[in-house]
Protein backbone atom coordinates (compact mmCIF):
# COMPACT_ATOMS: atom_id res chain seq x y z
CA UNK A 1 0.00 0.00 0.00
CA UNK A 2 1.20 3.36 -0.97
CA UNK A 3 0.89 6.58 0.87
CA UNK A 4 0.89 10.22 0.17
CA UNK A 5 3.82 12.16 2.29
CA UNK A 6 1.80 15.81 2.09
CA UNK A 7 -0.62 16.96 3.39
CA UNK A 8 -3.78 19.53 3.52
CA UNK A 9 -2.93 23.30 3.96
CA UNK A 10 -4.82 23.08 7.02
CA UNK A 11 -1.82 21.93 8.68
CA UNK A 12 1.18 22.71 6.14
CA UNK A 13 1.98 26.51 4.70
CA UNK A 14 5.17 25.27 3.86
CA UNK A 15 5.40 23.89 -0.14
CA UNK A 16 6.75 20.48 -0.22
CA UNK A 17 6.99 17.82 -2.77
CA UNK A 18 4.62 15.14 -3.03
CA UNK A 19 5.95 11.75 -2.75
CA UNK A 20 4.90 7.93 -2.14
CA UNK A 21 5.77 6.25 1.01
CA UNK A 22 5.21 2.31 0.77
CA UNK A 23 3.91 0.96 3.86
CA UNK A 24 4.84 -2.68 4.58
CA UNK A 25 1.60 -5.51 4.99
CA UNK A 26 1.49 -4.63 9.06
CA UNK A 27 1.43 -1.26 8.49
CA UNK A 28 -0.88 -1.19 5.78
CA UNK A 29 -3.30 -3.42 7.44
CA UNK A 30 -3.06 -0.80 10.98
CA UNK A 31 -3.96 2.02 8.59
CA UNK A 32 -7.16 0.38 6.67
CA UNK A 33 -8.36 -0.75 9.79
CA UNK A 34 -8.91 2.54 10.95
CA UNK A 35 -8.91 4.26 7.81
CA UNK A 36 -12.00 2.02 5.79
CA UNK A 37 -13.29 0.08 9.05
CA UNK A 38 -12.93 2.51 11.26
CA UNK A 39 -12.11 0.50 13.91
CA UNK A 40 -10.91 2.88 16.79
CA UNK A 41 -8.92 0.49 18.76
CA UNK A 42 -6.00 -0.14 17.06
CA UNK A 43 -3.58 -2.56 18.79
CA UNK A 44 0.34 -3.43 17.00
CA UNK A 45 2.28 -6.44 18.73
CA UNK A 46 5.68 -6.61 16.39
CA UNK A 47 9.24 -7.22 16.24
CA UNK A 48 11.58 -4.91 16.32
CA UNK A 49 12.61 -3.56 12.61
CA UNK A 50 8.75 -3.67 11.72
CA UNK A 51 8.27 0.15 11.35
CA UNK A 52 6.11 0.50 14.59
CA UNK A 53 7.43 3.92 14.80
CA UNK A 54 6.48 4.84 11.12
CA UNK A 55 2.88 3.76 11.53
CA UNK A 56 2.60 5.65 14.44
CA UNK A 57 3.90 8.78 13.00
CA UNK A 58 0.64 7.88 10.04
CA UNK A 59 -1.78 7.83 13.23
CA UNK A 60 -0.50 11.26 14.45
CA UNK A 61 -0.51 12.72 11.32
CA UNK A 62 -4.08 11.63 11.29
CA UNK A 63 -5.29 12.58 14.12
CA UNK A 64 -3.65 16.27 13.75
CA UNK A 65 -4.95 16.69 10.29
CA UNK A 66 -8.54 15.13 11.20
CA UNK A 67 -9.04 16.99 14.23
CA UNK A 68 -7.62 20.61 14.10
CA UNK A 69 -7.12 22.53 17.44
CA UNK A 70 -7.99 19.00 18.92
CA UNK A 71 -6.26 17.85 22.47
CA UNK A 72 -4.51 14.40 22.00
CA UNK A 73 -2.42 12.45 24.50
CA UNK A 74 1.05 10.55 23.75
CA UNK A 75 1.50 8.30 26.74
CA UNK A 76 4.68 6.54 28.18
CA UNK A 77 5.56 4.73 31.35
CA UNK A 78 8.23 7.46 33.00
CA UNK A 79 8.95 10.31 32.04
CA UNK A 80 12.65 9.37 31.31
CA UNK A 81 10.63 6.97 29.03
CA UNK A 82 9.19 9.72 26.91
CA UNK A 83 12.29 11.88 27.14
CA UNK A 84 14.73 9.38 25.91
CA UNK A 85 13.10 6.79 24.05
CA UNK A 86 9.05 7.81 23.02
CA UNK A 87 9.78 11.60 21.56
CA UNK A 88 12.93 10.47 19.45
CA UNK A 89 10.65 8.02 17.73
CA UNK A 90 7.72 10.19 17.81
CA UNK A 91 9.33 12.92 15.90
CA UNK A 92 10.99 10.20 13.72
CA UNK A 93 7.73 9.12 12.72
CA UNK A 94 5.70 12.01 12.03
CA UNK A 95 9.18 13.08 9.90
CA UNK A 96 8.15 10.58 7.59
CA UNK A 97 4.84 11.62 7.08
CA UNK A 98 5.64 15.22 6.24
CA UNK A 99 5.79 16.73 10.02
CA UNK A 100 8.76 18.46 10.77
CA UNK A 101 9.63 20.54 14.03
CA UNK A 102 10.04 23.97 13.82
CA UNK A 103 7.66 23.87 11.11
CA UNK A 104 4.70 22.16 11.85
CA UNK A 105 4.65 21.80 15.44
CA UNK A 106 7.07 22.74 18.42
CA UNK A 107 8.04 21.02 21.67
CA UNK A 108 7.28 22.04 24.79
CA UNK A 109 6.30 25.75 24.48
CA UNK A 110 3.25 27.18 22.80
CA UNK A 111 3.59 28.08 19.05
CA UNK A 112 1.07 31.06 19.15
CA UNK A 113 4.25 33.57 18.29
CA UNK A 114 5.22 31.55 15.01
CA UNK A 115 1.47 32.14 13.86
CA UNK A 116 0.33 28.69 15.30
CA UNK A 117 -3.48 28.67 16.01
CA UNK A 118 -4.52 27.79 19.40
CA UNK A 119 -6.27 24.59 20.58
CA UNK A 120 -9.92 24.01 21.86
CA UNK A 121 -8.77 23.92 25.25
CA UNK A 122 -5.29 25.41 25.94
CA UNK A 123 -3.01 23.86 29.08
CA UNK A 124 -1.70 26.08 31.33
CA UNK A 125 2.11 24.43 31.31
CA UNK A 126 3.28 23.42 27.56
CA UNK A 127 6.08 22.05 28.99
CA UNK A 128 5.09 18.27 28.14
CA UNK A 129 2.97 19.28 24.84
CA UNK A 130 3.70 18.98 20.77
CA UNK A 131 1.96 21.87 19.34
CA UNK A 132 1.14 21.87 15.50
CA UNK A 133 0.21 24.69 13.42
CA UNK A 134 -3.09 24.08 13.04
CA UNK A 135 -3.93 24.10 16.46
CA UNK A 136 -3.47 20.09 17.32
CA UNK A 137 -1.65 19.34 20.52
CA UNK A 138 -0.72 15.69 21.79
CA UNK A 139 0.22 16.07 25.85
CA UNK A 140 3.23 13.48 26.16
CA UNK A 141 1.81 11.71 29.51
CA UNK A 142 3.79 9.67 31.95
CA UNK A 143 2.15 7.66 33.96
CA UNK A 144 4.38 7.93 36.70
CA UNK A 145 3.17 11.19 37.43
CA UNK A 146 -0.51 10.02 38.77
CA UNK A 147 -1.55 13.70 37.93
CA UNK A 148 0.24 14.19 34.30
CA UNK A 149 -3.18 12.92 32.65
CA UNK A 150 -5.98 13.98 34.79
CA UNK A 151 -8.54 16.78 33.94
CA UNK A 152 -7.25 16.64 29.99
CA UNK A 153 -10.65 16.28 27.91
CA UNK A 154 -8.88 14.09 24.34
CA UNK A 155 -9.86 13.23 21.30
CA UNK A 156 -7.53 10.40 20.76
CA UNK A 157 -4.67 8.21 22.69
CA UNK A 158 -1.59 6.74 21.26
CA UNK A 159 0.84 4.59 23.36
CA UNK A 160 4.04 3.23 22.26
CA UNK A 161 6.24 0.47 24.37
CA UNK A 162 2.32 -0.66 25.89
CA UNK A 163 3.49 -3.74 27.33
CA UNK A 164 5.50 -1.32 29.73
CA UNK A 165 2.26 0.42 30.64
CA UNK A 166 0.47 -0.35 34.12
CA UNK A 167 -2.83 -0.53 33.13
CA UNK A 168 -4.17 0.48 35.84
CA UNK A 169 -2.74 4.28 35.85
CA UNK A 170 -3.33 4.01 32.08
CA UNK A 171 -7.15 3.45 32.55
CA UNK A 172 -7.22 6.13 35.62
CA UNK A 173 -5.09 8.69 34.25
CA UNK A 174 -5.74 8.28 30.05
CA UNK A 175 -8.22 6.40 28.76
CA UNK A 176 -10.68 8.13 30.76
CA UNK A 177 -9.91 11.47 29.31
CA UNK A 178 -10.76 9.83 25.55
CA UNK A 179 -14.18 11.53 25.76
CA UNK A 180 -13.84 14.84 24.02
CA UNK A 181 -16.62 15.39 21.29
CA UNK A 182 -17.58 18.27 18.65
CA UNK A 183 -20.08 17.42 15.69
CA UNK A 184 -17.32 18.41 13.65
CA UNK A 185 -15.31 15.38 13.83
CA UNK A 186 -18.40 13.07 13.54
CA UNK A 187 -16.53 11.89 10.33
CA UNK A 188 -13.04 11.66 11.47
CA UNK A 189 -12.13 7.92 11.75
CA UNK A 190 -9.54 8.92 14.22
CA UNK A 191 -12.45 10.67 16.89
CA UNK A 192 -11.64 8.50 19.95
CA UNK A 193 -9.11 6.25 18.71
CA UNK A 194 -6.61 4.34 20.79
CA UNK A 195 -3.44 3.23 19.61
CA UNK A 196 -1.14 0.88 21.41
CA UNK A 197 2.09 -0.81 19.67
CA UNK A 198 4.89 -3.27 21.48
CA UNK A 199 6.83 -5.73 21.35
CA UNK A 200 5.78 -9.05 23.08
CA UNK A 201 4.98 -8.70 26.83
CA UNK A 202 7.82 -10.42 29.06
CA UNK A 203 6.04 -10.03 32.01
CA UNK A 204 2.80 -10.25 33.68
CA UNK A 205 2.63 -6.69 33.49
CA UNK A 206 2.07 -6.46 29.89
CA UNK A 207 -0.47 -9.21 30.05
CA UNK A 208 -3.30 -6.50 29.66
CA UNK A 209 -1.93 -5.45 26.31
CA UNK A 210 -1.58 -9.10 24.98
CA UNK A 211 -5.29 -9.62 26.27
CA UNK A 212 -6.55 -7.01 23.78
CA UNK A 213 -6.25 -10.09 21.23
CA UNK A 214 -9.35 -11.63 22.91
CA UNK A 215 -10.83 -8.54 22.86
CA UNK A 216 -10.84 -8.44 19.36
CA UNK A 217 -11.97 -12.08 18.60
CA UNK A 218 -14.95 -10.77 20.19
CA UNK A 219 -15.32 -7.85 19.03
CA UNK A 220 -13.83 -7.40 15.68
CA UNK A 221 -16.16 -4.29 14.55
CA UNK A 222 -14.26 -2.40 17.96
CA UNK A 223 -10.73 -3.61 18.27
CA UNK A 224 -7.83 -5.36 15.79
CA UNK A 225 -4.99 -6.85 17.19
CA UNK A 226 -2.28 -7.04 14.39
CA UNK A 227 1.12 -9.36 15.14
CA UNK A 228 4.42 -9.34 12.62
CA UNK A 229 7.46 -10.53 13.11
CA UNK A 230 10.57 -8.79 11.04
CA UNK A 231 10.32 -10.37 8.06
CA UNK A 232 6.79 -8.21 7.37
CA UNK A 233 9.39 -5.59 6.99
CA UNK A 234 12.49 -7.05 5.54
CA UNK A 235 12.48 -5.36 2.04
CA UNK A 236 13.35 -2.11 4.22
CA UNK A 237 15.81 -3.98 6.45
CA UNK A 238 19.65 -4.22 5.65
CA UNK A 239 20.09 -7.39 3.02
CA UNK A 240 20.77 -10.64 5.77
CA UNK A 241 20.01 -8.59 8.62
CA UNK A 242 17.59 -10.98 9.97
CA UNK A 243 19.75 -13.59 9.70
CA UNK A 244 22.91 -11.50 11.25
CA UNK A 245 20.48 -10.94 14.65
CA UNK A 246 20.26 -14.81 14.67
CA UNK A 247 23.40 -15.93 14.58
CA UNK A 248 24.16 -12.93 17.43
CA UNK A 249 21.28 -13.75 19.66
CA UNK A 250 22.34 -14.38 23.27
CA UNK A 251 19.65 -16.93 23.07
CA UNK A 252 16.85 -18.20 21.08
CA UNK A 253 14.42 -16.53 23.50
CA UNK A 254 15.58 -13.45 22.35
CA UNK A 255 15.48 -14.23 19.12
CA UNK A 256 11.80 -15.48 18.78
CA UNK A 257 11.17 -12.50 21.45
CA UNK A 258 12.79 -9.71 19.38
CA UNK A 259 12.65 -10.54 15.82
CA UNK A 260 10.33 -13.43 15.57
CA UNK A 261 7.80 -11.83 18.18
CA UNK A 262 6.65 -15.04 19.58
CA UNK A 263 5.56 -15.06 23.29
CA UNK A 264 7.81 -16.39 26.02
CA UNK A 265 6.44 -19.08 27.99
CA UNK A 266 5.54 -18.96 31.85
CA UNK A 267 5.87 -21.24 34.52
CA UNK A 268 3.09 -22.39 36.45
CA UNK A 269 3.16 -23.06 40.26
CA UNK A 270 7.30 -22.16 40.24
CA UNK A 271 9.73 -21.70 43.11
CA UNK A 272 8.17 -18.29 43.66
CA UNK A 273 4.07 -19.53 44.13
CA UNK A 274 3.28 -16.54 46.74
CA UNK A 275 4.71 -13.95 44.51
CA UNK A 276 1.72 -12.12 43.39
CA UNK A 277 1.20 -8.26 41.45
CA UNK A 278 0.69 -6.62 44.60
CA UNK A 279 4.54 -7.21 45.29
CA UNK A 280 5.40 -4.76 42.34
CA UNK A 281 5.26 -1.27 42.61
CA UNK A 282 5.48 1.54 39.73
CA UNK A 283 8.85 3.87 39.82
CA UNK A 284 8.43 7.59 40.41
CA UNK A 285 11.08 9.71 39.38
CA UNK A 286 11.50 13.38 40.99
CA UNK A 287 9.56 15.16 37.74
CA UNK A 288 10.80 18.72 39.40
CA UNK A 289 14.59 17.90 39.20
CA UNK A 290 14.25 15.73 35.43
CA UNK A 291 13.64 19.24 33.95
CA UNK A 292 11.47 19.17 30.23
CA UNK A 293 11.18 16.72 28.02
CA UNK A 294 13.76 18.52 26.09
CA UNK A 295 16.56 18.45 28.57
CA UNK A 296 18.83 15.85 28.52
CA UNK A 297 18.92 13.27 30.87
CA UNK A 298 21.81 11.41 33.33
CA UNK A 299 20.97 8.06 35.20
CA UNK A 300 21.59 8.83 38.82
CA UNK A 301 19.81 8.13 42.39
CA UNK A 302 18.72 11.86 42.81
CA UNK A 303 15.67 11.08 40.63
CA UNK A 304 14.37 8.42 42.39
CA UNK A 305 11.54 9.14 44.81
CA UNK A 306 11.54 5.55 46.06
CA UNK A 307 15.00 5.72 47.68
CA UNK A 308 14.95 6.10 51.41
CA UNK A 309 17.50 9.03 52.46
CA UNK A 310 18.98 8.41 55.99
CA UNK A 311 18.93 4.36 56.06
CA UNK A 312 21.95 2.30 54.42
CA UNK A 313 21.60 0.67 51.12
CA UNK A 314 21.55 -3.21 50.43
CA UNK A 315 23.98 -4.86 47.76
CA UNK A 316 22.98 -8.42 46.38
CA UNK A 317 25.28 -10.08 44.20
CA UNK A 318 25.18 -13.07 42.29
CA UNK A 319 28.88 -14.17 40.70
CA UNK A 320 28.78 -16.13 37.69
CA UNK A 321 31.27 -16.58 34.53
CA UNK A 322 29.03 -15.56 32.21
CA UNK A 323 27.00 -12.83 33.77
CA UNK A 324 27.00 -10.80 37.62
CA UNK A 325 23.75 -9.37 38.91
CA UNK A 326 23.70 -6.97 41.22
CA UNK A 327 20.44 -5.69 43.32
CA UNK A 328 20.22 -3.19 45.42
CA UNK A 329 17.14 -2.82 48.50
CA UNK A 330 16.91 -0.95 50.90
CA UNK A 331 14.91 -2.31 54.79
CA UNK A 332 12.65 0.13 56.87
CA UNK A 333 12.49 -1.09 60.22
CA UNK A 334 9.77 1.12 60.83
CA UNK A 335 7.94 -0.50 57.77
CA UNK A 336 9.43 -3.08 58.17
CA UNK A 337 9.46 -3.86 54.42
CA UNK A 338 12.50 -4.62 51.69
CA UNK A 339 12.14 -2.90 48.91
CA UNK A 340 14.02 -4.15 45.92
CA UNK A 341 14.79 -1.03 43.88
CA UNK A 342 17.18 -1.27 41.30
CA UNK A 343 18.79 -3.50 39.22
CA UNK A 344 22.11 -4.00 37.24
CA UNK A 345 23.73 -6.78 35.36
CA UNK A 346 27.64 -6.91 33.26
CA UNK A 347 27.84 -10.07 30.84
CA UNK A 348 31.41 -11.38 29.79
CA UNK A 349 33.73 -10.25 28.83
CA UNK A 350 32.41 -7.10 30.97
CA UNK A 351 33.87 -7.96 34.91
CA UNK A 352 33.06 -7.59 38.12
CA UNK A 353 34.56 -4.61 38.54
CA UNK A 354 32.45 -2.31 35.61
CA UNK A 355 29.70 -3.68 37.72
CA UNK A 356 30.31 -2.29 41.42
CA UNK A 357 31.73 0.77 39.10
CA UNK A 358 27.78 1.18 37.68
CA UNK A 359 26.54 1.13 41.68
CA UNK A 360 29.16 3.54 42.77
CA UNK A 361 28.44 6.06 40.26
CA UNK A 362 24.52 5.47 40.27
CA UNK A 363 24.08 5.98 43.93
CA UNK A 364 27.03 8.58 44.41
CA UNK A 365 24.35 11.08 45.48
CA UNK A 366 23.02 8.89 48.29
CA UNK A 367 26.95 8.99 50.26
CA UNK A 368 25.67 11.98 51.64
CA UNK A 369 22.72 10.86 53.54
CA UNK A 370 24.17 7.47 54.43
CA UNK A 371 27.29 5.45 53.31
CA UNK A 372 26.84 1.92 54.57
CA UNK A 373 26.31 -0.88 52.61
CA UNK A 374 24.73 -4.35 53.83
CA UNK A 375 26.19 -6.73 51.26
CA UNK A 376 24.72 -9.79 50.74
CA UNK A 377 26.00 -12.74 48.13
CA UNK A 378 26.03 -16.41 47.02
CA UNK A 379 29.04 -18.51 48.32
CA UNK A 380 31.21 -18.63 45.27
CA UNK A 381 32.09 -15.00 46.72
CA UNK A 382 33.85 -16.90 49.05
CA UNK A 383 36.24 -18.03 46.56
CA UNK A 384 39.43 -16.21 44.60
CA UNK A 385 40.09 -15.94 41.12
CA UNK A 386 43.50 -17.29 39.66
CA UNK A 387 46.33 -15.64 40.33
CA UNK A 388 44.30 -13.70 42.79
CA UNK A 389 45.13 -13.05 46.69
CA UNK A 390 41.52 -11.94 47.64
CA UNK A 391 38.25 -13.54 47.38
CA UNK A 392 35.76 -12.06 45.20
CA UNK A 393 33.71 -10.64 47.82
CA UNK A 394 36.72 -8.57 48.81
CA UNK A 395 37.54 -7.04 45.95
CA UNK A 396 33.98 -6.23 45.50
CA UNK A 397 34.54 -4.52 49.34
CA UNK A 398 37.59 -3.00 48.84
CA UNK A 399 35.95 -1.25 45.22
CA UNK A 400 33.55 0.56 47.46
CA UNK A 401 35.31 1.31 49.98
CA UNK A 402 37.99 3.48 47.91
CA UNK A 403 35.03 5.47 46.67
CA UNK A 404 33.78 5.95 50.20
CA UNK A 405 31.71 3.42 51.34
CA UNK A 406 31.29 1.60 54.79
CA UNK A 407 30.63 -2.15 53.91
CA UNK A 408 28.79 -4.59 56.38
CA UNK A 409 29.16 -8.12 55.10
CA UNK A 410 26.13 -9.92 56.59
CA UNK A 411 26.93 -13.12 54.97
CA UNK A 412 28.31 -16.01 56.71
CA UNK A 413 31.25 -17.63 55.69
CA UNK A 414 29.28 -20.87 55.04
CA UNK A 415 27.17 -22.82 51.88
CA UNK A 416 24.18 -20.81 50.44
CA UNK A 417 20.98 -21.56 52.13
CA UNK A 418 19.23 -24.94 52.17
CA UNK A 419 15.92 -25.58 49.72
CA UNK A 420 13.15 -26.49 51.42
CA UNK A 421 14.09 -23.91 54.38
CA UNK A 422 14.79 -21.07 51.73
CA UNK A 423 11.61 -22.33 49.64
CA UNK A 424 9.15 -21.92 52.93
CA UNK A 425 10.87 -18.73 54.24
CA UNK A 426 10.89 -16.73 51.04
CA UNK A 427 7.12 -18.07 50.42
CA UNK A 428 5.82 -17.04 53.92
CA UNK A 429 7.33 -13.88 53.50
CA UNK A 430 5.47 -13.04 50.39
CA UNK A 431 2.01 -14.80 51.45
CA UNK A 432 2.27 -11.73 54.19
CA UNK A 433 1.07 -13.99 56.55
CA UNK A 434 3.53 -13.46 59.68
CA UNK A 435 3.73 -10.32 60.90
CA UNK A 436 7.75 -11.38 62.51
CA UNK A 437 8.50 -10.99 58.35
CA UNK A 438 9.10 -8.43 56.41
CA UNK A 439 6.84 -7.22 53.54
CA UNK A 440 8.59 -6.64 49.75
CA UNK A 441 8.16 -4.82 47.19
CA UNK A 442 9.93 -4.83 43.79
CA UNK A 443 10.52 -1.51 41.40
CA UNK A 444 9.00 -3.40 38.53
CA UNK A 445 10.61 -0.36 36.11
CA UNK A 446 13.67 -0.30 37.33
CA UNK A 447 14.26 -4.09 38.55
CA UNK A 448 12.35 -5.73 35.04
CA UNK A 449 14.71 -8.77 34.78
CA UNK A 450 14.70 -9.68 38.84
CA UNK A 451 10.31 -9.71 38.28
CA UNK A 452 11.01 -11.87 34.87
CA UNK A 453 13.74 -14.05 36.82
CA UNK A 454 11.06 -14.57 39.60
CA UNK A 455 8.24 -15.25 37.20
CA UNK A 456 10.24 -17.89 35.15
CA UNK A 457 12.20 -19.74 38.05
CA UNK A 458 10.51 -23.41 38.61
CA UNK A 459 10.68 -25.98 40.73
CA UNK A 460 12.91 -28.95 40.36
CA UNK A 461 11.38 -32.25 39.06
CA UNK A 462 9.09 -33.76 41.72
CA UNK A 463 10.46 -31.57 44.46
CA UNK A 464 8.42 -28.62 45.85
CA UNK A 465 11.38 -27.08 47.70
CA UNK A 466 14.30 -26.99 45.07
CA UNK A 467 14.52 -24.04 42.63
CA UNK A 468 15.42 -25.27 39.15
CA UNK A 469 19.00 -23.73 37.79
CA UNK A 470 18.97 -24.90 34.56
CA UNK A 471 18.47 -21.31 32.93
CA UNK A 472 21.86 -20.53 34.20
CA UNK A 473 23.10 -23.71 31.85
CA UNK A 474 20.84 -23.01 29.00
CA UNK A 475 21.86 -21.82 25.59
CA UNK A 476 18.38 -20.53 24.91
CA UNK A 477 17.60 -18.33 27.57
CA UNK A 478 18.57 -14.82 27.90
CA UNK A 479 20.94 -14.64 31.47
CA UNK A 480 19.79 -11.95 32.83
CA UNK A 481 16.04 -13.86 32.39
CA UNK A 482 17.54 -16.81 34.17
CA UNK A 483 17.59 -17.88 37.99
CA UNK A 484 20.67 -15.39 38.71
CA UNK A 485 18.89 -12.50 39.26
CA UNK A 486 16.26 -14.19 41.72
CA UNK A 487 19.13 -15.89 43.58
CA UNK A 488 20.06 -12.11 44.76
CA UNK A 489 16.88 -11.88 46.30
CA UNK A 490 16.93 -14.82 48.42
CA UNK A 491 20.36 -14.07 49.52
CA UNK A 492 19.22 -10.79 50.94
CA UNK A 493 15.39 -12.12 52.60
CA UNK A 494 17.33 -15.53 53.79
CA UNK A 495 20.61 -14.24 55.89
CA UNK A 496 18.52 -11.36 57.37
CA UNK A 497 15.39 -12.75 58.10
CA UNK A 498 16.47 -17.14 58.86
CA UNK A 499 16.67 -16.32 62.56
CA UNK A 500 13.29 -15.20 63.34
CA UNK A 501 11.48 -18.29 62.30
CA UNK A 502 11.97 -21.72 63.65
CA UNK A 503 12.24 -23.89 61.19
CA UNK A 504 10.31 -26.50 62.29
CA UNK A 505 7.26 -23.98 62.21
CA UNK A 506 8.63 -23.56 58.81
CA UNK A 507 7.82 -27.01 57.86
CA UNK A 508 4.69 -27.00 58.88
CA UNK A 509 3.76 -24.65 56.65
CA UNK A 510 1.11 -26.13 54.06
CA UNK A 511 2.73 -26.61 50.86
CA UNK A 512 -0.10 -26.69 49.36
CA UNK A 513 -1.40 -22.90 50.17
CA UNK A 514 1.93 -22.36 48.27
CA UNK A 515 2.02 -24.00 44.81
CA UNK A 516 -0.58 -21.83 43.21
CA UNK A 517 -2.02 -20.72 39.96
Amino acid sequence: MKTKRNMSNAVLYHNMPTRNIELNLMQAAAVLSNKKLRIPNINIEAARGTGKSTVLGWFIKEAVKQMPRSTGIIVGETFVQIKSRTLPSTKEGMEMFGLYEGIDYVVGKCGKELGFEMPFQAPSNWGNVIHFRNGAIAVLVSLDNPNSGRGLNSYWVIGDEAALLTYERLYDNVLTTNRAKKAIFSKASMLHAQVFVSSVAMTKKGEWFTNREKLAKENPKKYCFIQANAFVNAHNLKEGWIQDMQKEALSITQFNAEIMNIRPRGIKDGFYAQLKPKHYYNHKYDIDLLGGVTDKFKPSCKYDTDLIKNIPLQLNLDFGGKINCMTVSQYSVIQNSVNFIKEFFRKNPDILDDLVQDFIDYYEPHKSSSNVIHLYYDRYGNKKEANSKTTLAEDVINKLTKAGWVVINKTPNTNNPPHAEKFQLINTILSETDHRLPSVRINEDNCPNLIISMENAPVKGDDAFEKDKASERSKTILQEHATHFSDTLDYNLYWQFYQLIDPRSLSSFPVTNLILT
